[in-house]
């Protein structure tokens, strides 16, 4: 889903949401062509439904999206005491769960504030809503938030009118400033699409150091998966100096903005795994990877077949857990993330072309994948703003310790 409300706390909404800065509306929208057949329920008839749960509360944002196969529409609202979000079947009108969220003292001020905004305008989100409707005759709202840009409000209504998605903006005395068609730049793949039991299409498979190499790649069932029903599974058993490696063919990003969600599942000699860009082959790319038993996250370059260590930080994550990664490159400036949160941020000028993107894992690291996504990217300001907490200290060759471990 695409956040675009500053203040909302949306780390309760799980559906689609991706922890990081909510840059790729491509893999919102995808997800959003795949729910919208299925839905009964209009996202008004949803607001009137959870309205009575949260009286006091005031309209902020409602989004389409799915949870396993089911549609659902997630309804927040600005309240005296925070934040509500309310989670409605968009089958059945069924409320499905309620999450409540009171701010801490250094964003009380801030809440106060947008809740004071929301109440002071003269017309609301739904009405919002109505117009954006009428604007896009037989369209289907998906996405509906109250945004705060520049210290002003104003609504955005994004609608589907069955082949494009279209955001309308509408001012807070109830007047459409634009109707534009919205911005998809990049690539997603949705392993929902796929058949189970078979690999993605459009993907393909191999080793860096490839003697050791036996691993599989393939789209599974996972009632665990965030977004449900399939996932990507890597089920590996390759030696321990095999990179287990998954391109996406027909792919080729320089700057590049990529992501995915990845659950490490086993493995004894390694675990984990993560994200591939500007890759010529299955021996030449830039990489970043977790490892729940080394307790790190680290950026690499591999080329013909060598690995380098760029920069190395402390990350603990868990077996059986999910954990949205990201990578983004601008020139020669590396950033990596877990989560929202900038973890590497080193710069290397070894790869400097356009490659594809992938996914991957080394030895007998067995992980699962939900989603992946990419586009294009471009500098901002967060970029210098934002600090890493990796070392900066390079290592050469044969240097990084989970080679031996």
């Amino acid at each position: 889903m695409t956040h675009r409300l500053t203040f909302l706390c949306y780390a309760a909404m799980t559906t689609f949401v991706f922890a990081d800065d909510n840059q790729f509306k491509v893999l919102e929208h995808d997800a959003m062509r795949i729910a919208v057949p299925k839905v009964k329920l209009a996202m008004k008839q949803a607001i009137d439904t959870v309205g009575k749960e949260v009286p006091n509360g005031r309209l902020v944002e409602a989004v389409l999206g799915l949870k396993g196969e089911t549609p659902i529409f997630e309804v927040g609202f600005i309240t005296d005491a925070g934040y509500t979000e309310v989670t409605v079947d968009a089958d059945s009108a069924k409320v499905l769960g309620k999450y409540n969220e009171k701010p801490d003292a250094s964003e009380a001020a801030e809440y106060k504030a947008r809740s004071k905004a929301v109440a002071a305008a003269t017309s609301t989100l739904l009405q919002a809503l109505d117009l954006a409707l009428n604007e896009v005759k037989g369209g289907t709202a998906v996405h509906a938030s109250a945004e705060i840009e520049n210290g002003k409000l104003g609504y955005t209504v994004d609608v589907f009118d069955g082949k494009n998605f279209k955001d309308v903006k509408v001012s807070p005395d109830g007047k459409v400033i634009e109707t534009v068609a919205s911005n998809d730049a990049g690539q997603s793949w949705i392993f929902d699409r796929e058949e189970a039991g078979k690999p993605p299409t459009g993907w393909k498979f191999g080793f860096t150091n490839a003697s050791g190499g036996k691993a599989q790649w393939m789209v599974t069932k996972d009632a665990d998966s965030p977004t449900g029903p399939n996932v990507l599974t890597l089920s590996a058993q390759s030696g321990s100096g095999t990179f287990n490696v998954a391109l996406v063919e027909n792919t080729t990003y320089k700057d590049v903005n990529l992501r995915t969600r990845i659950r490490p599942n086993s493995g004894k000699e390694d675990q984990g795994g993560g994200l591939i860009w500007r890759a010529k082959d299955e021996n030449n790319y830039y990489l970043c990877r977790m490892n729940p038993l080394e307790s790190n996250f680290r950026v690499y370059k591999v080329t013909n077949g060598k690995r380098d260590q760029l920069q190395d930080s402390t990350f603990k994550a868990e077996s059986g857990k999910w954990y949205v990664l990201r990578a983004k490159m601008v020139g020669n400036h590396i950033m990596c993330f877990v989560g929202d949160k900038k973890m590497l941020d080193v710069t290397d000028d070894m790869l400097k072309d356009a490659g594809m993107i992938g996914l991957w894992s080394k030895a007998d690291a067995s992980s699962s994948f939900d989603n992946v996504a990419v586009q294009p990217a471009q500098p901002n300001a967060s970029d210098s703003v934002s600090k890493a907490t990796g070392s900066s200290e390079k290592k050469g060759n044969d240097e990084d310790d989970d080679d031996d471990d």
